[in-house]
């Protein structure tokens, strides 16, 4: 394929800008899927150019490159993808989009530095990190430099994707409010089931208790974590902290939740299918008894909305002035 020119580049991608990130990524895999792998470039690159350093631009517009036969620019934009936090090296070894590349060297070196990337972490300025891969669920600490047993935060992922770096950003607000941050290392699949909750609150948890301060845990969950933060609050709604989840519906797949016990504070976007179901459950909610709030951000779909600020005002609630 014949590499777009820079001004041509800059009219394509100047026309999908007035569209949020997670329409153009919806558009791109739309694409991608139908087989037109032009549009899937052109939406790549506007994504790319709108958070450039978002490792999953840069790998779905490697995808699209690849299948576009462009392979050299492909593993470049996969190192782009690497170099910004992409570690999924199980996922590189299964993607289609991709099974073209896995014969080349680079490919096999790419690999291997995401597979450091997926155990070790990026380090974090202030934060020291220590692996426990020994656990019935590997974690990895995120823990305040010279905080002498400080307390934890447990990470809960959504289905499909760890977003352990997305997770991680987070470690110094958290440190600065005397929280660790643990994040599993072995992704849950197809979802978070009771044996993996478990698995991590459990049998894992206790043993972090030489490093932290394992009681009332705060669980922070994104789609399905927060779902499973839900239910992990309903079967013992007094042994948290709280749970702050994102792209969360009022839909506990089973669960019960109890009046009263820790905050649960939600934060989705207004454009997120699950936001649209708690203008009745809310209220429902709130005369049962339970400590709950709802902030919902203009103009966002289903995606990660905790950034310093929206987790900064999630903490004062759980910690502070409960959820209101």
């Amino acid at each position: 394929m014949r590499t777009v020119s820079r001004l041509f580049l800059a009219v394509l991608v100047s026309g999908c800008v007035t569209s949020t990130p997670g329409q153009l990524r919806d558009r791109q895999y739309k694409a991608l899927k139908s087989g037109d792998f032009f549009e899937a470039i052109k939406l790549g690159k506007a994504r790319v150019a709108l958070e450039p350093n978002n490792p999953l631009t840069h790998y779905d517009l490697a995808c699209a490159l690849n299948r576009a036969a462009d392979s050299n620019e492909a593993l470049e934009e996969l190192g782009k993808a690497i170099d910004a936090g992409f570690d999924a090296p199980a996922f590189m070894a299964k993607d289609e989009d991709l099974a073209s590349l896995r014969t080349n060297p680079e490919f096999a070196q790419l690999f291997d530095r995401a597979a450091q990337l997926e155990r070790n972490g990026r380090p974090i300025a202030g934060i020291r990190t220590v692996i426990r891969d020994e656990l019935p669920t590997p974690l990895r600490l995120r823990l305040p430099e010279g905080a002498t047993r400080p307390r934890l935060a447990i990470w809960l992922h959504p289905f499909g994707a760890r977003l352990n770096r997305d997770a991680e950003e987070l470690a110094p607000i958290l440190a600065r409010e005397g929280f660790a941050l643990a994040v599993p290392l072995r992704m849950t699949q197809p979802g978070w089931t009771e044996a993996d909750l478990h698995d991590l609150l459990d049998a894992s948890t206790p043993q972090l208790a030489d490093l932290v301060d394992v009681e009332k845990p705060l669980l922070i969950g994104f789609s399905a974590g927060c779902h499973a933060g839900f239910a992990a609050w309903a079967r013992d709604p007094n042994r948290f902290a709280g749970v702050i989840g994102t792209g969360c519906a009022p839909d506990l797949h089973g669960a019960v939740l109890p009046a009263n016990g820790s905050p649960l504070v939600i934060i989705n976007g207004s454009e997120d299918a699950a936001t649209p179901p708690w203008s009745t459950e809310l209220p429902k909610w709130k005369a049962e008894g339970r400590r709950v709030s709802l902030t919902i951000i203009p103009e966002r779909g289903h995606e990660f909305l905790l950034d310093a600020d929206t987790l900064f005002t999630a903490l004062r609630k759980v910690l502070h002035s409960g959820a209101q």
